[in-house]
């Protein structure tokens, strides 16, 4: 077995069977010319464009890379998760593709002698992914928040891997894109929390090497470059791992690589020791082109009356008892080129208007460049703009859970789940069986004291570690 990680979440797994391409963004940015590769990956070669197998973990921008995918060979074979709805399949139909196969949560599905892989589906649109190859099993976590009982399952179909491949850094643009009437508003989710995240998971799945992994990206539009102070770094990663001194990390980077004979290749250029000086000199590259798209976005505006009927359908997609316990303040758009620039979001009333004069009893008050959110709603992709960093938002005292509660529901109506009638189907039925144990702890995280957002939190910051038996080889061997 060999990988080579390309870049930010894209993994190369060489078997003694297929190729195997995950989550392909091999060029360019990604929302609205905000996210860019860092560390930078190299121009990819032709044969990474013609891999036999693509898997798509999920359907953000940074995984199923729309530029990407149209230069991959067609007659490459495409896995996706099986979810609830169907999200995904018929988008890479549509890109040309005639090999699609839905994975269903926990199958182990063989590729080719001694090659097995598996999906495991958690929350409503995310997943991690496992190659097997004889004695060698990568498991790659990526964004997914598996935990719990789901994370049990993973390990009894796959104990004592010898990779972890995870996430450590945050991809929405709360809390660093906010900013508070009450300060603690802003504490649920802190630089921490993603420390805390990678080295509980690690500790649950016991790799023989854990790599940080699918947060290689800087944030290089004008809009965000402040952002890029506050990502995670895998160094800082490590250096969280030899403290705790449970989790063997390593730190590669784009190009790097592993051979089940030969072991490690890593580069010895150190990009983040000097990472300031790199994505200035990065923007300074970029900047003709966003200057370009600073003068598209300025001859495109959004009708109040698309933004409305738009906001209104999803209101009235949401159940009342829903709205009752998460959603009973307004949240506010700004729209400054508008003489009545406070677009309100009255999700009560299941109605949007427009006013002057702020209203005194609301959530939250976003601003999204008008191109951006008129891009974003024209697509129906309006829940991505909050992973963009082209936003900000200031919460009113308790708007942090009202707030991201507006943009976690907007997901799920975007993506197919609501109303809830959209799932009264043998589809959804089946999968949810597949996932009860996911179902089983969601229940329990029902329970308990504080707002639903900051329970989910503290599953978020502190998850449980996996009570599993790993098998002991010596007694495996001897009932073989």
């Amino acid at each position: 077995m060999r990988f080579t990680l390309i870049g930010h979440s894209t993994l190369l797994v060489e078997t003694r069977g297929p190729r195997i391409l995950v989550d392909p963004w091999l060029f360019g940015s990604c929302y609205w010319r905000a996210w860019w590769h860092f560390p930078p990956s190299a121009a990819p070669a032709p044969e990474l464009l013609a891999p036999d197998y693509v898997y798509v973990t999920h359907h953000h921008f940074d995984h199923l890379h729309y530029p990407t995918l149209r230069r991959i060979d067609r007659r490459a074979h495409v896995l996706v998760p099986r979810f609830g709805v169907d999200v995904m399949a018929e988008e890479i139909i549509g890109l040309g593709f005639e090999a699609v196969q839905e994975l269903p949560h926990g199958r182990i599905v063989t590729l080719a002698p001694d090659v097995r892989v598996a999906s495991y589906q958690y929350g409503f649109d995310d997943t991690a992914f496992v190659v097997a190859d004889g004695e060698h099993v990568l498991v790659d976590v990526n964004d997914c928040k598996l935990r719990g009982r789901a994370l049990e399952q993973v390990m009894r179909d796959f104990p004592r891997p010898t990779f972890m491949f995870k996430s450590h850094s945050w991809a929405q643009s709360f809390p660093n894109c906010y900013e508070a009437d009450d300060p603690r508003d802003l504490e649920l989710l802190s630089r921490e929390s993603y420390l805390d995240d990678f080295l509980g998971v690690a500790r649950a799945v016991r790799p023989k090497f854990a790599v940080p992994f699918g947060s290689m990206v800087a944030f290089l539009h004008p809009e965000t470059l402040d952002l890029n102070a506050h990502l995670v770094s895998p160094i800082e990663v490590r250096d969280a791992a030899t403290a705790d001194g449970e989790v063997p990390v390593v730190v590669m980077t784009p190009g790097d690589s592993w051979d089940s004979d030969d072991g490690f290749s890593i580069s010895d250029n150190d990009w983040y020791a000097r990472r300031d000086e790199h994505v200035d000199a990065m923007a300074r590259e970029l900047e003709p082109l966003m200057a370009r798209l600073a003068a598209e976005e300025s001859t495109r505006s959004l009708p109040f009356a698309t933004f409305a009927a738009y906001l209104e359908q999803f209101a009235r997609a949401l159940p009342m008892p829903v709205i009752r316990l998460l959603l009973p303040r307004p949240i506010v758009f700004e729209m400054p080129a508008s003489e009545d620039r406070f677009w309100v979001v009255d999700f009560a009333a299941r109605r949007v208007w427009r006013t002057k004069v702020l209203p005194d009893d609301v959530a939250s008050i976003v601003r999204v460049p008008e191109a951006v959110l008129a891009d974003a709603i024209d697509k129906r992709i309006l829940h991505f703009v909050h992973g963009s960093m082209r936003i900000r938002a200031r919460l009113r005292p308790g708007g942090a859970d009202e707030d991201l509660a507006f943009w976690g529901l907007l997901m799920v109506w975007e993506i197919g789940y609501l109303p809830l009638t959209r799932v009264l189907n043998p589809r959804f039925a089946g999968v949810l069986w597949r996932r009860r144990r996911e179902a089983f702890d969601a229940l329990a995280t029902l329970r308990g004291d504080g707002s639903l957002l900051r329970r989910l939190a503290g599953r978020f910051a502190s998850p449980r570690p996996a009570r599993v038996r790993v098998p002991d080889p010596e007694r495996v061997a001897a009932r073989s």
